[in-house]
Protein backbone atom coordinates (compact mmCIF):
# COMPACT_ATOMS: atom_id res chain seq x y z
CA UNK A 1 0.00 0.00 0.00
CA UNK A 2 1.21 3.26 -0.89
CA UNK A 3 0.50 6.21 1.97
CA UNK A 4 0.38 9.55 1.95
CA UNK A 5 -0.04 9.82 -1.51
CA UNK A 6 -0.08 12.60 -3.66
CA UNK A 7 -0.38 16.25 -1.64
CA UNK A 8 -1.64 14.72 1.14
CA UNK A 9 1.33 16.01 3.53
CA UNK A 10 2.37 18.75 1.25
CA UNK A 11 3.19 21.21 4.47
CA UNK A 12 6.10 18.78 4.76
CA UNK A 13 7.52 19.71 1.46
CA UNK A 14 8.30 18.11 -1.87
CA UNK A 15 10.22 15.21 -0.59
CA UNK A 16 7.61 13.81 1.95
CA UNK A 17 4.62 14.83 -1.77
CA UNK A 18 4.24 11.14 -3.56
CA UNK A 19 3.41 12.38 -7.79
CA UNK A 20 5.05 9.83 -9.09
CA UNK A 21 3.94 6.32 -7.63
CA UNK A 22 1.58 5.21 -10.36
CA UNK A 23 3.89 6.18 -13.27
CA UNK A 24 6.28 3.50 -11.22
CA UNK A 25 3.96 0.94 -10.65
CA UNK A 26 2.05 1.27 -14.00
CA UNK A 27 5.49 -0.19 -15.49
CA UNK A 28 5.07 -3.47 -13.03
CA UNK A 29 3.63 -6.70 -14.95
CA UNK A 30 0.48 -7.93 -14.06
CA UNK A 31 0.12 -5.01 -11.53
CA UNK A 32 -3.19 -4.47 -10.30
CA UNK A 33 -3.27 -0.98 -9.02
CA UNK A 34 -6.69 0.47 -6.87
CA UNK A 35 -6.87 4.06 -6.25
CA UNK A 36 -10.17 4.37 -4.22
CA UNK A 37 -12.16 7.72 -3.72
CA UNK A 38 -13.49 7.81 0.06
CA UNK A 39 -13.65 5.53 3.10
CA UNK A 40 -16.23 3.21 2.05
CA UNK A 41 -14.34 2.43 -0.98
CA UNK A 42 -10.75 1.90 0.55
CA UNK A 43 -12.71 -0.81 2.72
CA UNK A 44 -13.64 -2.85 -0.11
CA UNK A 45 -10.11 -2.35 -1.82
CA UNK A 46 -8.36 -4.18 0.74
CA UNK A 47 -10.99 -7.09 0.81
CA UNK A 48 -10.65 -6.89 -3.46
CA UNK A 49 -7.10 -7.01 -3.20
CA UNK A 50 -7.15 -9.98 -1.06
CA UNK A 51 -9.06 -11.96 -3.78
CA UNK A 52 -6.56 -11.18 -6.14
CA UNK A 53 -3.34 -13.41 -7.18
CA UNK A 54 -0.20 -11.56 -8.13
CA UNK A 55 0.73 -8.14 -6.87
CA UNK A 56 -1.78 -4.87 -5.89
CA UNK A 57 -0.50 -1.65 -4.99
CA UNK A 58 -3.55 0.53 -3.58
CA UNK A 59 -3.20 4.05 -3.50
CA UNK A 60 -3.88 5.60 -0.37
CA UNK A 61 -4.82 9.15 1.11
CA UNK A 62 -4.32 11.04 3.91
CA UNK A 63 -6.57 13.66 3.91
CA UNK A 64 -10.39 13.39 5.21
CA UNK A 65 -12.86 12.90 1.91
CA UNK A 66 -16.28 13.51 1.74
CA UNK A 67 -17.86 9.91 1.10
CA UNK A 68 -19.73 9.86 -2.62
CA UNK A 69 -20.18 6.52 -2.44
CA UNK A 70 -24.20 5.13 -1.18
CA UNK A 71 -24.10 2.42 1.39
CA UNK A 72 -24.97 0.17 -1.04
CA UNK A 73 -22.13 0.93 -3.09
CA UNK A 74 -19.76 -2.38 -4.63
CA UNK A 75 -16.35 -1.80 -5.79
CA UNK A 76 -15.54 -4.01 -8.76
CA UNK A 77 -12.09 -4.25 -9.95
CA UNK A 78 -11.15 -3.45 -13.11
CA UNK A 79 -14.50 -1.50 -13.72
CA UNK A 80 -15.15 2.25 -13.50
CA UNK A 81 -17.97 3.88 -11.85
CA UNK A 82 -20.34 6.98 -13.16
CA UNK A 83 -20.93 8.87 -10.63
CA UNK A 84 -22.81 11.27 -12.62
CA UNK A 85 -24.14 11.00 -16.49
CA UNK A 86 -23.63 14.06 -19.25
CA UNK A 87 -23.78 14.18 -22.74
CA UNK A 88 -20.76 17.24 -22.96
CA UNK A 89 -17.99 16.24 -21.61
CA UNK A 90 -16.40 13.02 -20.20
CA UNK A 91 -14.26 13.81 -16.98
CA UNK A 92 -12.62 10.58 -15.73
CA UNK A 93 -10.67 10.57 -12.91
CA UNK A 94 -10.20 9.11 -9.79
CA UNK A 95 -9.04 8.96 -5.81
CA UNK A 96 -9.38 12.39 -3.92
CA UNK A 97 -10.36 14.26 -7.37
CA UNK A 98 -13.97 12.76 -7.50
CA UNK A 99 -14.91 14.94 -4.96
CA UNK A 100 -13.45 17.90 -6.27
CA UNK A 101 -14.74 16.72 -10.12
CA UNK A 102 -18.24 16.27 -8.91
CA UNK A 103 -17.96 19.84 -7.56
CA UNK A 104 -16.47 21.26 -11.25
CA UNK A 105 -19.67 19.13 -12.74
CA UNK A 106 -21.92 20.52 -10.34
CA UNK A 107 -20.44 24.46 -11.40
CA UNK A 108 -20.41 23.53 -15.27
CA UNK A 109 -24.25 22.30 -15.08
CA UNK A 110 -25.06 26.21 -14.00
CA UNK A 111 -23.16 27.03 -17.12
CA UNK A 112 -25.13 25.15 -19.28
CA UNK A 113 -22.59 22.00 -19.54
CA UNK A 114 -23.63 18.75 -19.13
CA UNK A 115 -20.22 16.89 -17.52
CA UNK A 116 -20.20 13.01 -17.03
CA UNK A 117 -18.12 11.86 -14.23
CA UNK A 118 -16.29 8.77 -14.18
CA UNK A 119 -14.76 7.47 -11.43
CA UNK A 120 -11.51 5.15 -12.40
CA UNK A 121 -10.76 3.16 -8.83
CA UNK A 122 -8.58 0.93 -11.04
CA UNK A 123 -5.93 1.92 -12.92
CA UNK A 124 -4.36 -1.24 -13.73
CA UNK A 125 -6.11 -3.14 -15.58
CA UNK A 126 -8.56 0.13 -16.50
CA UNK A 127 -11.86 0.16 -18.06
CA UNK A 128 -11.87 0.42 -21.81
CA UNK A 129 -14.89 -0.32 -22.29
CA UNK A 130 -16.11 2.78 -19.73
CA UNK A 131 -13.67 5.02 -21.51
CA UNK A 132 -14.44 4.09 -25.19
CA UNK A 133 -18.59 4.19 -24.23
CA UNK A 134 -18.04 7.76 -22.24
CA UNK A 135 -15.97 9.30 -24.99
CA UNK A 136 -18.04 8.05 -28.17
CA UNK A 137 -20.57 9.59 -26.79
CA UNK A 138 -19.87 12.99 -25.20
CA UNK A 139 -16.47 13.40 -27.87
CA UNK A 140 -14.29 15.01 -25.27
CA UNK A 141 -12.28 13.67 -22.48
CA UNK A 142 -10.55 15.88 -19.19
CA UNK A 143 -8.73 13.57 -16.94
CA UNK A 144 -8.18 15.30 -13.60
CA UNK A 145 -5.63 13.31 -11.27
CA UNK A 146 -3.57 14.23 -7.99
CA UNK A 147 -0.79 12.69 -9.54
CA UNK A 148 2.02 13.79 -12.12
CA UNK A 149 0.37 13.88 -15.61
CA UNK A 150 3.39 11.68 -16.98
CA UNK A 151 2.56 8.32 -16.86
CA UNK A 152 -0.63 8.50 -14.73
CA UNK A 153 -4.26 8.25 -15.35
CA UNK A 154 -4.32 10.68 -18.25
CA UNK A 155 -2.04 8.68 -19.91
CA UNK A 156 -3.41 5.48 -18.95
CA UNK A 157 -6.70 6.83 -20.31
CA UNK A 158 -5.44 8.12 -23.27
CA UNK A 159 -3.49 5.07 -24.68
CA UNK A 160 -7.00 3.28 -24.72
CA UNK A 161 -8.62 6.56 -26.34
CA UNK A 162 -5.74 6.84 -28.89
CA UNK A 163 -5.93 3.20 -30.35
CA UNK A 164 -9.40 2.35 -29.73
CA UNK A 165 -11.47 5.45 -30.54
CA UNK A 166 -9.51 8.95 -30.93
CA UNK A 167 -11.09 11.91 -29.44
CA UNK A 168 -10.50 15.75 -28.29
CA UNK A 169 -8.58 14.76 -24.85
CA UNK A 170 -6.70 17.31 -22.00
CA UNK A 171 -5.52 16.09 -18.81
CA UNK A 172 -5.57 18.27 -16.12
CA UNK A 173 -2.67 17.06 -13.67
CA UNK A 174 0.76 17.79 -12.27
CA UNK A 175 2.72 18.98 -15.07
CA UNK A 176 5.98 17.35 -14.58
CA UNK A 177 7.64 18.98 -11.80
CA UNK A 178 8.16 19.05 -7.85
CA UNK A 179 5.58 20.46 -5.62
CA UNK A 180 5.72 23.47 -3.67
CA UNK A 181 5.33 23.66 -0.11
CA UNK A 182 1.82 24.81 1.86
CA UNK A 183 -1.45 23.43 3.50
CA UNK A 184 -3.45 20.77 1.02
CA UNK A 185 -5.77 22.96 0.00
CA UNK A 186 -3.78 25.86 -0.57
CA UNK A 187 -1.31 23.61 -2.88
CA UNK A 188 -4.99 21.53 -4.85
CA UNK A 189 -5.56 25.70 -5.29
CA UNK A 190 -2.27 26.45 -6.51
CA UNK A 191 -2.38 23.73 -9.40
CA UNK A 192 -5.60 23.90 -10.44
CA UNK A 193 -7.17 21.02 -9.04
CA UNK A 194 -9.88 22.84 -6.67
CA UNK A 195 -13.95 22.41 -8.03
CA UNK A 196 -13.74 25.89 -9.49
CA UNK A 197 -10.47 25.99 -11.12
CA UNK A 198 -10.77 22.04 -12.57
CA UNK A 199 -14.14 23.65 -13.84
CA UNK A 200 -12.77 26.73 -15.57
CA UNK A 201 -10.30 24.69 -17.51
CA UNK A 202 -13.18 22.08 -18.29
CA UNK A 203 -15.13 25.39 -20.04
CA UNK A 204 -11.85 26.78 -21.54
CA UNK A 205 -11.16 23.25 -23.36
CA UNK A 206 -14.89 22.69 -24.52
CA UNK A 207 -14.66 26.17 -25.65
CA UNK A 208 -11.49 25.61 -28.17
CA UNK A 209 -12.86 22.13 -29.14
CA UNK A 210 -16.27 22.26 -30.15
CA UNK A 211 -18.33 19.22 -30.77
Amino acid sequence: MGNNCGFSVSALGPTHVILEDVAIMRSIPNITIISPCDGLEYYQAVFAAAEIEGPVYIRAHRQKIKRVNSENYRMTIGKANIMRNGSDVSMITCSSMVTKSLEAAQILSERGIDAEVLNMSTLKPIDREAILKSSIKTRRVVTIEEHNIVNGLGTAVADVIVKEGPVKMKMIGIEDLFAVVGSYDEVIDFYGLSGPKIAGQVEEFLNHNQA
